[in-house]
């Protein structure tokens, strides 16, 4: 056989064999590397609840459900709701849809919810039904929602454990509600309690809501109190009830005159007061857009101007030019609507 024959053929044998063994190796790698995660259908069902409960409602709802019988069961279980937020939902559904979907997830949560966010709520039994599910609930938020004070009342000891609530927006909550909560809720820290203009001013007594949390709330160290019609010694009383608090936003609390130094030296744990001051004492005052902010929609200004001019709400003409600056061309501008 010529030499060069002998060499072709020792030549195609190394090759060979060595495409043999290097396809052995990958394929070898393949399956180690597929080890590593062709087994993600196998993990315990606790393991794969806390996995999911860093994705999306959407991906909760509509994607997980889908991938296998495992992954499918784990999200039906208590740790992928420990958390909800409805929040986003509530402003796409109807009343209807977001009752349905509250009631199942809370439900899937098994007493175990921490956090809950939903704004809206348009049915009573709706508060009753996740107060009888709070066993473990820390945060709970309702803003903008029809939830009655007696309600409030009768349930409230079952919200023990919470320590961040938010009613801002629920004009049928009044002081009683709020007293019972300061009463049954030892552990709270953050109120947001935050109002319309309109809605503060069809209060009768005013101030109320602001003493029962002066004298129920010891522990706050947030509160939020927006466009409610009180007084300054009505906020300093809060300051003596709540000796924790760190954080104080009255903006449009028109009525409310502080004196910065004053506070800094007799509340040296207060670090963040957000406050309304009027331009007759020197400070800036709120501009147009910021007070359209504040009362919810551009439609809401126009009802709570037209209810100022019938009478509806007592406010003196110095207050409405404080709170806007060029007042004749807003309102005609508004009326002419």
């Amino acid at each position: 056989m010529p030499t060069f024959l002998c060499s072709f053929f020792v030549a195609f044998d190394f090759v060979f064999r060595f495409c043999i063994v290097a396809r052995k190796v990958i394929q070898d790698q393949m399956e180690e590397e597929q080890s590593e995660f062709r087994h993600w259908d196998e993990l315990l069902p606790d393991v794969l609840g806390l996995i999911f409960s860093y994705l999306s409602l959407k991906e909760l709802l509509e994607v997980i459900p889908c991938v296998c019988k495992s992954w499918s069961k784990a999200v039906m279980g208590p740790l992928c709701w420990q958390y909800i937020d409805l929040f986003q939902w509530s402003i796409r559904w109807q009343p209807h849809q977001l009752d349905r979907m509250l009631r199942m997830l809370v439900a899937r949560s098994s007493g175990s919810l921490r956090s809950l966010h939903v704004a809206g709520l348009q049915n009573e039994s709706n508060f009753s039904f996740i107060t009888e599910n709070a066993g473990s609930l820390q945060v709970l938020r309702l803003p903008r929602s029809e939830i009655s004070g007696p309600t409030v009342e009768e349930t409230a000891q079952r919200l023990s454990t919470i320590t961040f609530l938010d009613l801002s927006h629920c004009p049928k909550i009044g002081a009683k509600a709020i007293e019972a909560i300061g009463k049954h809720c030892k552990f709270l820290v953050t109120l947001c309690r935050n109002m319309h203009f309109l809605d503060s001013a069809g209060k009768v007594e005013p101030e109320d809501e602001a003493n029962a949390i002066a004298a129920t709330m010891p522990r706050l160290k947030h509160l939020e109190l927006r466009c409610h019609f009180i007084s300054t010694e009505c906020v300093l009383n809060i300051l003596s009830g709540c000796p924790h608090l760190e954080h104080l936003d009255i903006k449009g609390c028109l009525e409310v005159e502080l004196d910065h130094q004053f506070l800094k030296d007799e509340f040296p744990k207060l670090k963040n007061l957000l406050e309304l001051r009027l331009r007759n004492v020197g400070g800036p005052y709120i501009g147009y857009h910021e007070f359209i902010d504040w009362i919810y929609g551009f439609s809401y200004l126009r009802m709570w101007v037209e209810c100022w001019l019938n009478g509806e709400i007592k406010l003196p003409l110095s207050v409405i030019e404080c709170a806007i600056p060029c007042p004749s061309f807003i309102l005609q501008y508004l009326l002419s609507m």
